[in-house]
């Protein structure tokens, strides 16, 4: 049986949950209860009572937790494996440059601290003939700088795929000025995702987005109109810094009233503590804190059918509780998900580019893919929250995945290792949401709701009704 170290008890506007994260089981607790188990360790054979008011008997405690075990089974074999797999999303850096000159930019204005340049289609060829999955669904992310200023590449591309029968699904990521017609009408024959940036309101965009000679906010807007109707998914990506952190509720929903289909956010990395855009720790506390307030907002919207945009962090909640898969990463990157430069090189990811110790060889060596990229895909593979020694006992472990692996590094030295803000933001998010989620999940119409919403109306969710 479980005793009381097991579990994790959440209070959150007297609304009471009791999650356990080895099975990832969420359970609906009345309040007396819940303050019991709070409060309360179980108790020894010799116990005369426990907190006052909140038993019926000395042995309740232990029939609670006795109820809980009985109700929390784990299907190990929905843990991720842990062979290794082939990469599956191919970054593609087609352009290592950009129109644009944001001011927070960590990529050096899309050159990332080399000389500007265009992947060419002999690197390209390299890439996928190298490193494409034959055994598994394939992506491809054009990426930057401004991937859409090597337009003719990605169109080269598409047709070597077609020519060699390989299938694989487009994601491009852009800071939407540079689309016209034919670009529009690609996307919409071939996209499966496009992800445009923008920060905010004009005021707050245009003082991080600069580099034409009209405002980037109106160019962007004008684009998203220009796209529609379309075939390919939207989203926004918003970056957070110390000029929008205070306006976050406005942000999102000035970025919700554009007719996209997501949008996602993310306070500002990379930047030193003496930049205008830096955020403080006290700030960043107040960020988060709004953050939950939104998505408790945004939750019970979905609860109540309503159409919402910005949802990743309950999308991505939801989705390991339905499935009951750990997440023991916080993203793919050195294993799935491998970056190329426009000369070649290999990375991790578009972050550790320039990094030596993470470079993985070059495309164009002969012996590539070769024991370095073996190698430094090993080092990733071993790097999650079964390994950490801050992540590996944290009751939200399963739910988070620990630290972005280039985060920790630059801040510790090592792949695994959670920032004090990555621990604040993940704890405070999951706090907020898991006890709305156990409420919900007391009404039907409320639970089908946010099921239809994450398209899982037929499936369970790990929560029970009652405890």
């Amino acid at each position: 049986m479980i005793d009381i170290n097991d579990i994790h008890i959440i209070r959150k506007d007297g609304k009471f949950a009791v999650f356990h994260p080895e099975s990832l089981r969420l359970f609906y607790a009345k309040e007396c209860i819940g303050e019991t188990l709070r409060s309360s360790p179980v108790p020894s054979e010799d116990s005369d009572s426990l907190a006052e008011g909140s038993i019926e008997s000395e042995d309740y405690i232990p029939k609670l937790l006795n109820y809980i075990s009985e109700n929390i089974g784990h299907d190990s074999s929905k843990d991720p494996a842990w062979v290794n797999s082939e990469p599956r999303t191919l970054n593609l850096m087609i352009s290592q440059d950009c129109n644009l000159k944001c001011g927070y930019c960590y990529a050096n204005c899309g050159s990332y601290g080399a000389e500007r340049r265009f992947m060419s289609y002999v690197t390209a060829k390299r890439c996928i003939d190298k490193l494409l999955s034959k055994d598994y669904a394939n992506f491809i992310v054009f990426f930057g700088g401004e991937p859409l200023l090597n337009f003719s590449l990605i169109k080269e591309i598409d047709s070597y795929l077609c020519k060699r029968n390989l299938r694989s699904k487009y994601i491009a990521v852009t800071n939407g000025t540079v689309i016209n017609d034919e670009i529009k009408n690609f996307l919409n024959d071939k996209l499966f995702y496009l992800s445009i940036s923008l920060d905010g309101p004009k005021d707050i965009n245009d003082k991080q987005r600069f580099g034409l000679n009209e405002s980037v906010h109106d160019c962007i807007i004008e684009t998203i109109d220009r796209l529609n109707p379309r075939s390919h998914s939207l989203s926004i990506k918003s970056i957070i810094t110390k000029k929008g952190v205070n306006r976050l509720t406005e942000i999102v929903e000035h970025i919700e009233s554009f007719n996209i289909d997501f949008m996602a956010i993310g306070s500002v990395k990379a930047v030193p503590q003496d930049s205008e855009f830096y955020i403080d720790d006290d700030a960043f506390a107040e960020y988060v804190q709004e953050l939950t307030t939104i998505l408790v907002k945004n939750i019970n919207r979905l609860a109540r059918g309503e159409a919402v945009k910005f949802r990743s962090h309950i999308s991505d909640l939801l989705i390991h509780m339905l499935t009951k898969t750990r997440k023991i990463y916080m993203c793919s990157a050195g294993r799935e998900f491998i970056t190329i430069t426009a000369d070649g090189d290999v990375y991790p990811c578009h972050m550790f580019i320039g990094l030596e110790e993470f470079h993985m060889g070059n495309v164009h060596d002969e012996d590539f893919p070769g024991e370095r990229f073996t190698r430094i895909r090993e080092l990733f593979y071993k790097s999650n929250v079964y390994t950490s020694n801050h992540c590996s006992s944290c009751w939200a472990r399963f739910l988070c995945g620990g630290e972005c692996h280039w985060q920790s590094y630059i801040s510790y030295g090592e792949l695994s290792r959670p920032t004090e803000r990555r621990c604040l933001e993940m704890k405070s998010i999951l706090e907020a949401l898991l006890p709305e989620i156990a409420d919900i999940f007391q009404d039907d119409t409320r639970t089908k709701n946010l099921l239809t919403s994450m398209n899982y109306n037929k499936r369970k969710l790990g929560t029970s009704r009652d405890l």
